[in-house]
């Protein structure tokens, strides 16, 4: 037991869910504890986050009732870690006019319309989505089931956007970034990690064909954004990376929603 807590993965584990999440831990950062990168545990996190905010499906409410406690039980558990990165990518990349001013208004706290706007329809289309996606399943002990799986899927592959971004493009920021010691290269060992509990939930939640097709859509998606990006600031950074969390998650719920309709 006390090799399974001191392990590497372990280590990366818990650093990973002190970083992304409000949950308290004690961790310690010394840089000569063995851990792999946090970031590797991102999906990880995203199961984590899944389960504790589906205690609304426990309770006999109307589903838009159930799908906006889920929502919230999920930002206060993130403390809208990815949110922020939305509304700030959002000001800064529509904004801003060449690169330089959209890493500069991305470092400004102040909140612009773009900000605003995007939230406020991010956060809607979210809980619109969701509220039809429990809405398909049957009033089962199984329905449920499906249901959790479902919503762990979701966190878990909308982790995978940004490590993907990671990987295709590269870091870019203004001046000193407490996101930068986030940022990490993965080798196979790493992708392993991150990617284990996306086949699994994924294989509980969608057939073999609905797998390729949401594969080869998020693909196609993945592509615009990094696209777009690098079109915008030649690169990534911090709030980018919280910004296609949530477009991932739009992505996957919509997804979901399609393969049950």
């Amino acid at each position: 037991m006390k090799n399974v807590l001191t392990s590497a993965y372990w280590q990366g584990f818990k650093r990973s869910l002190a970083t992304y999440t409000r949950i308290p831990l004690r961790v310690d950062w010394r840089d000569d504890i063995e851990h792999l990168p946090a970031v590797s545990f991102l999906p990880w996190v995203g199961i984590v986050i899944a389960i504790l905010s589906t205690w609304p499906l426990w309770f006999d409410w109307s589903t838009s009732l159930q799908a906006l406690f889920m929502l919230l039980t999920a930002v206060l558990l993130t403390g809208g870690f990815h949110e922020d990165g939305l509304m700030d990518s959002c000001d800064g990349l529509v904004g801003g006019w060449d690169k330089e001013q959209r890493l500069t208004i991305m470092k400004d706290s102040r909140l612009g319309s773009y900000a605003a706007l995007t939230i406020w329809f991010s956060l809607t289309l979210k809980w619109l989505l969701l509220s039809e996606l429990l809405n398909t399943a049957s009033n089962s002990f199984l329905g449920l089931i499906y249901l959790i799986t479902s919503w762990c899927a979701v966190h878990v592959l909308a982790r995978v956007f940004p490590l993907v971004l990671m990987h295709c493009l590269d870091y870019v920021t203004l001046g000193e970034s407490k996101a930068k010691s986030m940022i990490a290269r993965f080798g196979m060992k790493e992708w392993v990690v991150a990617l284990v509990p996306c086949a699994i939930l994924a294989i509980l939640s969608l057939s073999l064909l609905e797998i390729a097709l949401v594969a080869v859509l998020a693909a196609l998606f993945l592509l615009a954004i990094r696209q777009y990006l690098q079109h915008k600031i030649q690169g990534f950074n911090g709030d980018t990376l919280g910004a296609s969390e949530q477009l991932g998650e739009i992505f996957m719920i919509a997804a979901l929603l399609v393969c049950a309709s």
